[in-house]
């Protein structure tokens, strides 16, 4: 499998394996596969059991906007664009 890495993560890779840390680039790349899988899950989102459930994320979603911690709109839209864009290649 070939891989192409941007510049700063090339020079990323080259300074993990340079620090010792790391034998070779594989090792660089597949350490930070391994840390994207375990933190996967924490990134789904989760879908409500029961409407119970969904009551309760939703008040919280509102307690949270009427505390100032909303997510930023354009960045999310942001976010989402590069996502689209990603998965269509």
């Amino acid at each position: 499998m070939n891989v192409s890495l941007t510049p700063e993560l090339e020079k990323f890779v080259e300074n993990e394996v340079q620090s010792g840390l790391y034998q070779t680039a594989s090792e660089v790349v597949r350490a930070g596969l391994r840390r994207l899988k375990d933190d996967r899950p924490a990134h789904m989102p989760t879908v409500p059991k029961s409407l119970k459930e969904l009551e309760a994320q939703l008040l919280q979603s509102i307690d949270q906007i009427d505390h100032g911690e909303a997510t930023d709109v354009d960045e999310m839209m942001r976010r989402l664009r590069r996502r689209i864009k990603a998965a269509r290649g």
